[in-house]
């Protein structure tokens, strides 16, 4: 099946295994590896078959080549600030990878390059912001927003109305509550429950949270 098109991964750890399984789903051809070091060739997918095209910071007539013919990527770093420097340098042909599983609202807008797991919910009017990271069982609810580059790990929770700025780290199963905002850069530990607003850079743990 070739739903979607052609897809290069960028990345090759555990979290591309994931965008890679959940892109397959969708009807993707992948057709491509790029990362610093070369996989691992154990014949296990989704990897197994799939070309090595090299490092990103390198000359690459294959990638060029391929997205001359009109092939995408996805930048499947869990890293925020690699993801942004690779996803970034190819943002014209970035692809959104959301896996049949998930929940999607047709009124939440979706930026560009952005993973949505496996029984991940988005509800209505949420916004996501480039690059982000909506990981397996996560919930963005009604009117939420992320910035660019999040991550909400394994079942974490915003909810309604409530924001987070760019680059936040939303550990697995913290809730953010309605309305809270959480400033750029910040980490909220697995767990934890927000219940005032953070400001930028804040690294906040616990029910309640607290800044330390």
């Amino acid at each position: 099946m070739n739903e979607h098109g052609e897809l290069i991964i960028f990345g090759a750890g555990g979290h591309a295994a994931v965008v890679a399984d959940a892109a397959v789903a969708m009807g993707f051809v992948l057709v491509g590896v790029v990362d610093a070091m070369r996989p691992i060739a154990d014949g296990r997918p989704p990897f197994g078959g799939v070309p090595w095209l090299g490092s990103p910071e390198d000359p690459n007539p294959s990638l060029e080549e391929l997205l001359a013919r009109g092939a995408r990527i996805h930048a499947a770093i869990g890293d925020a600030g690699i993801r942004r420097r690779w996803l970034g340098a190819h943002l014209t042909h970035a692809a959104s990878v959301v896996h049949p599983t998930a929940v999607v609202s047709p009124s939440a807008t979706i930026g560009k390059g952005v993973f949505i797991g496996p029984r991940a919910v988005v509800n209505a009017r949420a916004v996501i912001g480039a690059g982000t990271i909506i990981n397996t069982a996560a919930i963005l609810e009604h009117d939420a927003r992320t910035g660019e580059y999040c991550h909400l790990a394994p079942g974490a929770i915003v909810l309604g109305n409530a924001g987070i700025g760019d680059r936040v780290l939303v550990g697995s199963n913290a809730t953010i509550l309605p309305a809270i905002t959480v400033g750029h850069h910040s980490t909220v530990g697995a767990g934890s429950v927000v219940t005032g607003h953070l400001s930028d850079g804040a690294r906040a743990f616990g029910n309640p949270a607290r800044n330390r």
